[in-house]
């Protein structure tokens, strides 16, 4: 990215000094350094209260002095619904300002950030902030208010509830104004500071108002609840032209609140593009699931192909690589390491040939982090080319290619591919640095100046995926030479919420530690730090806790939630969230913790614990999942094996723990390495988890900002940022070729399931995938080591 000024002017500024040491001359204009004065950005945050000082952020180049007149308005005259929807800018002739003042920026001729204060006192109400150089003006609105709002948005529901930021008490008969169908829908709290909408025409917009207070918020669409869920995966996620694919599906059909096993056919098509090469129609069991055998063809292309399962109108889907042959020849690739890597040594990968003395072109991307349970949407950070090599196999078709070690200290995810004339093999090999891993992920990668950076600490055991309990994180926000520094405590599911308070302008490092029997796990994340605004009232807090009474419950069950927020008073609103309704409760902060008490029915979608608390006249609120054993439920379970000691070739069995015994359909696979992508069976039951419900608030906790519009006059100029050349080439990790030696389809009435362990001795990665009569799915897996 090149800084790039829209002005070729502004350009010539930058030439003064180079002018100021040369003779005066009257051939060489003077260049008039105040065109910069055209260029300046005034900021405000979302949410001010009346008994704390008020200021706005405004960004200069210059030193020359700017013209501030504030004006109370009404806030309908200003802000327009919808989340993407910009403010409207006021006519200020015939207005009488209640302040006016003049500030100048100190400096000079550089960058500055600077807070202006605004003398508004103790008033509340909605004001814009004028902001004026001469005849350029821009205007930002400032909203001095004691309320605040928190929405909850559900495909089936919709609770708002009313909160007073100084005492903490819920507002019971406030005015709230949705926006419905471009007309005004007028409703007031109940008795609990609430307002319920279930139904449409869904509102996209609420205005709230309590006297001279207001609190307002853009509301979420939410997409319908699905009629049919289907899920496929694969045996594999990289097969080979002439190979028989496995796969396994699921259909679940919804029946009211809940989640059914479907009944019928189900068409399974393998596709590349338009192309159809394999196709199969096969019953659903009574379980709903099914298995098939796609048959590839020998000439097939090379690319990654669609494996679509549609049943009583719903689709799954799944990506499967296919390698090619080419002209007879075949290629393949592998690790050369016996079990995992070693992070400490260059990795050895085999590259084979069907052909002796072929040249084979292989390419190396590394991406630096080992995931556990996660896949990323995205690119990773740090994802680079890592090594581009062309080898030549001997007389048997054999060649061995080395990855340099990395010396960046982090784990390390490596997707290789081979290819020599069309022909064409990949396999992805994971490298941590101990039997642990850990993520980090920050909340968002381009974020405002002056606003607290949020993120997310994950850790698990690298063989078995188990939580990181207990462990001490350390987390540090390096920016060149600067470093902040905080730990934190792993809960029971392995997991640390983090703030840091004032990253710097410009690109930081976020980096996680843990130390796990002497090793060190790290990982790491990048956040960009810019001074135009961007707005999030999304993100929950890094103080706000629930703590449940048990792990997993059962449907008609009480849940007891114990919430807390240091330094939070008066009420919390605890919600219980689904994906058709919302339950809530409003409880008293007795020292900074809540309880409160809510049943769990049976019903269908994600179910989260939330809570809301009130603390230095701001909104803090966090929500964890909850986890329900009930029919057309998604489990995540640990499974045990009969025997300690797996012998080659001997029969065991396993069960699954934290599962109520029933009849079902089981898929017990046992691969060489580690699956990934559609071949991950852990991935499988989140896919009953819809309906995930939106949490909004008005008042979040830490400074967000919502920038200004152009008032009347000329426009200010704004410095912005263009990419000069192509954009980068978009790197991909290959998925893992983790060939199944063992592929076994149970039907069980609930009993342990027979597992016939591998002949020869080596480390093997075991995944069970359950498909129960009732709707359930249930997946589970465990590396085992067979000697």
């Amino acid at each position: 990215m090149r800084l790039v000024l829209q002005l070729r002017s502004v350009l010539a500024a930058f030439l003064m000094l180079i002018v100021a040491a040369a003779p005066a001359s009257a051939a060489r204009p003077i260049v008039d350094l105040h065109k910069l004065d055209a260029y300046f950005a005034l900021f405000a945050s979302d949410s001010n209260v009346p008994w704390e000082k008020t200021a706005v952020r405004l960004d200069t180049y210059t030193s020359a002095p700017v013209d501030f007149s504030v004006y109370q308005v009404d806030p309908a005259d200003v802000l327009t619904a919808g989340n993407n929807s910009r403010p409207r800018a006021i006519v200020t002739r015939g207005r009488k300002p209640v302040a006016r003042f003049t500030y100048r920026p100190p400096g000079g001729y550089q960058f500055q950030s600077n807070r202006v204060e605004i003398p508004l006192g103790s008033r509340q109400g909605f004001f814009v902030v004028e902001a004026r150089r001469g005849n350029v003006g821009e205007q930002v609105w400032i909203n001095r208010t004691r309320v605040g709002i928190v929405a909850k948005q559900s495909p089936g529901e919709l609770v708002l509830y009313a909160t007073d930021l100084g005492t903490g008490r819920a507002l019971a008969h406030m005015r709230v104004q949705f926006v419905v169908n471009r007309r005004f829908d007028t409703r007031y709290t109940d008795a609990h500071g609430t307002i319920r909408w279930t139904g449409g025409p869904w509102p996209v917009y609420a205005l709230a108002q309590w006297g001279d207070s207001y609190a307002f918020t853009s509301l979420f669409p939410q997409a319908p609840l699905p009629k049919t869920i289907v899920g496929i995966r694969a045996s594999t996620a990289v097969t080979h032209a002439g190979d028989v694919l496995d796969v396994v599906g699921f259909a679940r059909t919804r029946e009211g609140s809940e989640l059914r096993s479907a009944r019928g056919t189900v068409v399974v098509t393998m596709r590349l593009g338009a192309d159809v090469v394999a196709e199969r129609h096969v019953p659903l069991d009574r379980a709903g699931a099914f298995t098939a055998e796609l048959t590839i063809p020998p000439d097939a292309r090379a690319g990654n192909y669609a494996v679509l399962a549609e049943a009583d109108g719903g689709v799954g889907g799944a990506s499967v690589h296919v390698d090619a042959d080419a002209n007879g020849l075949s290629l393949g690739v592998r690790s050369g390491c016996s079990g995992t890597c070693d992070a400490r040594r260059d990795v050895p990968v085999i590259v084979t040939s069907s052909r002796g003395d072929t040249e084979v072109h292989v390419t190396v991307v590394r991406s630096p982090h080992v995931y556990v349970g996660y896949t990323p949407e995205g690119e990773p950070w740090g994802i680079s080319t890592w090594l581009d090599q062309t080898v030549r196999t001997d007389e048997h078709g054999r060649a061995v290619v080395e990855i340099p070690m990395p010396t960046d200290g982090l784990a390390s995810t490596y997707g290789v591919r081979a290819e020599s004339g069309g022909a064409t093999a990949v396999t992805r090999i994971t490298v941590p640095t101990a039997r642990a891993t850990i993520r980090v992920a920050v909340d968002r990668h381009t974020q405002t100046l002056g606003t607290p950076l949020d993120f997310d600490v994950f850790a698990n055991d690298v063989d078995s995926g188990k939580p990181l309990s207990g462990a001490h994180v350390t987390v540090q926000l390096q920016h060149g030479n600067s470093v902040q520094e905080q730990t934190l405590a792993l809960d029971r599911d392995g997991y640390a919420r983090g703030s840091f308070s004032a990253p710097q302008l410009g690109t930081s490092l976020v980096l996680a530690r843990v130390s796990v029997n002497g090793a060190l796990a790290q990982d790491a994340d990048q956040v960009n730090v810019i001074p135009q605004a961007t707005r999030d009232t999304t993100s929950s807090s890094s103080d706000a806790h629930i703590k449940l009474d048990r792990g997993i419950y059962h449907a008609g069950e009480e849940v007891h939630v114990e919430a807390s927020v240091p330094g939070s008073h008066g009420d919390a609103f605890v919600t219980l969230e689904g994906a058709q309704s919302v339950q809530s409760m409003v409880v008293p902060v007795r020292d900074g913790r809540a309880r409160a008490t809510l049943r769990v029915g049976d019903t269908a979608g994600d179910l989260r614990i939330g809570a809301a608390f009130v603390r230095d006249g701001a909104i803090e609120w966090t929500s964890v999942p909850l986890e329900l054993d009930a029919p057309g439920r998604p489990q995540f379970v640990p499974l045990k094996l009969a025997t300690q000691t797996l012998e080659p070739g001997r029969d065991t069995a396993l069960t699954l723990r934290d599962v109520k015994p029933g009849a079902g359909t089981v898929i017990v696979r046992i691969s060489r390495g580690a699956p990934s992508g559609s071949a991950l069976f852990d991935s499988a039951p989140s896919l009953l988890a819809v309906g995930l419900a939106a949490t909004q608030v008005s008042a979040p906790a830490g400074t967000t900002w919502h920038p200004w519009v152009d008032s009347t006059g000329a426009h200010a100029l704004v410095l912005g940022f263009e990419r000069r050349g192509a954009p980068p080439r978009h790197l991909a990790i290959a998925d893992a070729d983790s060939q199944a030696v063992s592929w076994q389809v149970v039907h069980t009435e609930g009993l342990p399931i027979p597992v016939k362990l591998p002949a020869e001795s080596g480390r093997y990665s075991l995944s069970v995938l359950e498909m129960t009569d009732d709707g359930r799915v249930i997946a589970a897996s465990s590396d085992i080591t067979v000697r």
